[in-house]
């Protein structure tokens, strides 16, 4: 077993959500709900402050539900990326809204995968969430990861697993939402889904990061 397999397992294992709107928030929530210590990550000062006061500014996540993991010290935000380095897994959800083409605007993946690549530590979990084309995890954020000197798959794990938020939905939440996670390596795969699978929804595994991009497209 691994040392972020071990971590997993009892639930020490340091979590970190960059992009804190409608799919960051409630998966920051989720992960300290279920005992993880959650670093919410965001380049909006406001956001970080709501959140350091327990007010939530998405309609699903209610400020009782926020508010106790905060107290609790589960759950707090920065807009400092230095506290990258402590983390044991780091999920992107960062926004992906259409330019003028209506292809994917991917500055913001880019952005923050250049935020993530001087924090980068052996042994950390990187997981893309953002909805984006398929190829973006191997052909944009691992290049710019690898500039750190460290190789995906063989001291980090990298892998992509589609946000499923249908906002407003009180039946599907972040919680019990199934999810799908491909990474690039069965290695990859595996942690990223461990890691998901404490939240208590089921996990769908496939083959690729790519597979997972696609099955967000086609839902």
């Amino acid at each position: 077993m691994t040392s972020l397999q071990s971590k997993i397992t009892n639930r020490t294992a340091q979590v970190a959500i960059i992009g804190l709107g409608y799919v960051g928030l409630p998966l920051a929530t989720a992960f300290a709900k279920a005992g993880f210590t959650t670093t919410g990550v965001d380049v909006d000062q406001r956001k970080v402050d709501a959140i350091a006061a327990g007010q939530s500014y998405i309609p699903d996540v209610p400020n009782d539900e926020l508010a106790p993991h905060v107290q609790s010290g589960h759950l707090q935000a920065t807009s400092d990326y230095d506290v990258l380095h402590e983390m044991d897994a780091i999920f992107i959800c960062v926004p992906t809204p259409y330019d003028a083409q209506r292809a994917p605007d991917l500055s913001y993946i880019q952005a923050a995968s250049e935020g993530v690549q001087p924090q980068l530590q052996p042994g950390q979990l990187v997981v893309l969430q953002s909805t984006t084309y398929p190829g973006t995890t191997e052909e944009i954020v691992q290049p710019i990861l690898e500039q750190s000197g460290l190789k995906a798959g063989v001291d980090f794990y990298l892998a992509f697993s589609p946000e499923r938020i249908d906002p407003g939905n009180k039946q599907w939440t972040a919680y019990n939402t199934p999810k799908v996670v491909g990474g690039i390596t069965p290695a990859c795969t595996q942690l990223a889904a461990e890691l998901l699978r404490q939240m208590g929804a089921t996990v769908h595994t496939v083959s690729s990061p790519r597979a997972a991009e696609l099955t967000k497209l086609l839902e």
